[in-house]
């Protein structure tokens, strides 16, 4: 049997399907499939927002600046008060400013743009032969692939005329320490060595996906827990990067602070299964951002019963935050926000940035049809050749030449960060995820450089959460002041707290940067504490609040 559908997901049964539709080809069957839509249109609005204009503030809005030395006396945190901002809104509807070339269509029926995953159904032996044939031709195109990538990276790491950074000015005693840790993908070594406590559970969503969480505590904390709090990583990593800049990490600073922290993954990190499907069947991997943005229901579900609190603070950090707006959205389970007390989005993936119309993305864009993406990239694990590396390959050298290739792909350096703390960060950077997540990257959302359409009126209803949005004006992966913009310009049902431009901040800066414990971390505290009920303050915390750690 061959057909589009959600495998094992709520959005085959509440999705309403796209409006319009595109050819594809399932390569295990006969027949042919349809797949998601492509529609693109031009708006009515000349502006155009480019990597260089990211870095400007907001005309029009009146700034109340929270200023911050992160770099030698620079300049970089700018908090923007929303309450200034008065409600203005434009004349002409607001349109993706990426995306130069739309074409007239009608209207989709929701906010998002569609996207149908492969329904690969039970596979003979014809079909299973396809397979193994298919993965294999992408398993030698892939490692030869990476292999051209690996020697370019390293080309443009070593360029003599390469332009530099500054790098960050740490106080020295903490710069030149030796801590003693080793270089360990597993949160549950850093949490024991700075002396929390970690407990792993597994979240089973209804489609069946295990999802590991870990719960972070500090035994030396007496009392309850406090207000829970859940941080989402971005795509290609996991948990574990909330754990490796030691104690100023994010995970660790947000227990000090008094809350209830649960770090969570989406499908396949740590190894996790599925209660159906093996790792080796293509149903295990069939899934994209749509299929993670249900997951999060079962996620703030799962938590707000361990902890027996009716609502739960969600922060995600870019893909993380992508999938909670899309999952907000009317089409997905709106409903949701009434279960958060707050989001924050830190570096969030809505609007695509000019790194994604750049090589190698480029060449990767080309591949629109599911046929010539599958032959490539195969249709399980993006790029199986990764795993098998970071298994067996020395740790360091694995998380230097991650390094390496990440600072070619997506062109953030290590400039904010500390050095001996790189190498944690790349220890378990790039993880395991689909090739399909992969597929509707390049093939949706790096064309259209939105996940909404943005000739909707609104995307999001008034379940909507108290939002705050922080963003890094050196981000080129994703822009968030376009972002910022729409929020103010036309989601009125949204109630925003904060929007926070971090002056030169890269993509992973929001968490890995040697300031983030007076940048970002302070903003995530605000919007939670702001938007709390007095029954869900904790005591302790509220003792904490005149003088938090870390301010």
């Amino acid at each position: 049997m061959s057909g589009l559908i959600n495998y094992g997901s709520r959005a085959n049964r509440r999705s309403p399907p796209s409006s319009v539709e595109e050819q594809s080809e399932n390569p295990f069957s006969e027949t042919t499939a349809t797949n998601t839509n492509t529609n693109t249109r031009d708006g009515g609005n000349d502006a155009v927002y480019s990597s260089s204009e990211q870095d400007t503030g907001y005309d029009g809005y009146t700034d109340t600046s929270v200023r911050e030395d992160g770099r030698g006396g620079a300049d970089r945190m700018e908090t923007i008060d929303e309450s200034s901002r008065g409600g203005r809104r434009d004349d002409e509807p607001f349109f993706d400013p990426t995306f130069p070339s739309y074409e007239e269509e009608e209207p989709l029926e929701m906010a998002f743009f569609d996207h149908v995953v492969q329904d690969y159904g039970e596979m003979g032996i014809v079909g299973k032969t396809r397979l193994f044939v298919r993965q294999s031709l992408s398993f030698g195109l892939t490692l030869g692939a990476l292999g051209g990538i690996l020697v370019l990276a390293f080309a443009a790491y070593f360029n003599p005329f390469k332009k530099q950074r500054p790098r960050a000015k740490p106080d020295r005693e903490y710069e030149r320490r030796i801590t003693g840790e080793r270089l360990s993908g597993r949160p549950e070594y850093y949490a024991e060595f700075w002396g929390y406590h970690c407990d792993t559970h597994d979240i089973i969503t209804e489609g069946g996906w295990i999802l590991k969480a870990h719960r972070i505590s500090d035994p030396r904390r007496g009392g309850p827990p406090g207000h829970p709090v859940i941080l989402q990583h971005g795509i290609l990593c996991n948990s574990s990067h909330f754990f490796v800049c030691e104690e100023r990490s994010m995970a660790f600073w947000l227990v000090d602070q008094g809350y209830d922290v649960w770090v969570t993954n989406i499908r396949a990190n740590f190894e996790a299964g599925h209660t159906e499907y093996p790792r080796s069947d293509p149903r295990f991997w069939a899934w994209g951002l749509k299929e993670l943005a249900f997951d999060l229901r079962d996620v703030v579900e799962f938590i707000c019963g361990a902890t027996g609190k009716p609502r739960v603070a969600y922060v995600g950090h870019s893909q993380g935050s992508g999938s909670m707006y899309l999952a907000l959205s009317p089409g997905i389970c709106p409903e949701l926000g009434r279960r958060l007390s707050s989001f924050t989005a830190i570096g969030p993936s809505v609007y695509a940035g000019p790194v994604l119309r750049k090589f190698p993305f480029s060449l990767m864009r080309q591949f629109r049809g599911r046929k010539w993406w599958s032959t490539v990239f195969g249709v399980k694990e993006f790029i199986p050749a990764l795993a098998l590396f970071q298994k067996y390959a020395p740790s360091f050298m694995f998380a230097h030449l991650a390094y390496v290739i990440f600072y070619y792909l997506f062109g953030f350096d290590d400039s904010s960060w500390v050095n001996r703390q790189k190498g944690k960060i790349f220890r378990t950077l790039p993880h395991s995820t689909s090739s399909e997540l992969l597929y509707w990257y390049m093939a949706s959302f790096s064309h259209r450089g939105c996940i909404f359409d943005p000739r909707q009126e609104r995307w999001f209803p008034s379940t909507f959460p108290p939002h705050t949005i922080v963003y890094g004006t050196a981000d080129y992966l994703v822009l968030g002041k376009p972002l910022a913009d729409r929020m103010a310009q036309h989601e009125s049902n949204v109630k925003m707290i904060n929007t926070v431009a971090l002056e030169g901040a890269q993509h992973l800066d929001f968490i890995m940067a040697v300031d983030a414990i007076r940048t970002t971390f302070p903003a995530i505290h605000d919007c939670i504490q702001s938007s709390l009920h007095p029954s869900e303050r904790d005591e302790e915390m509220e003792e904490k609040e005149g003088g938090r750690r870390g301010y």
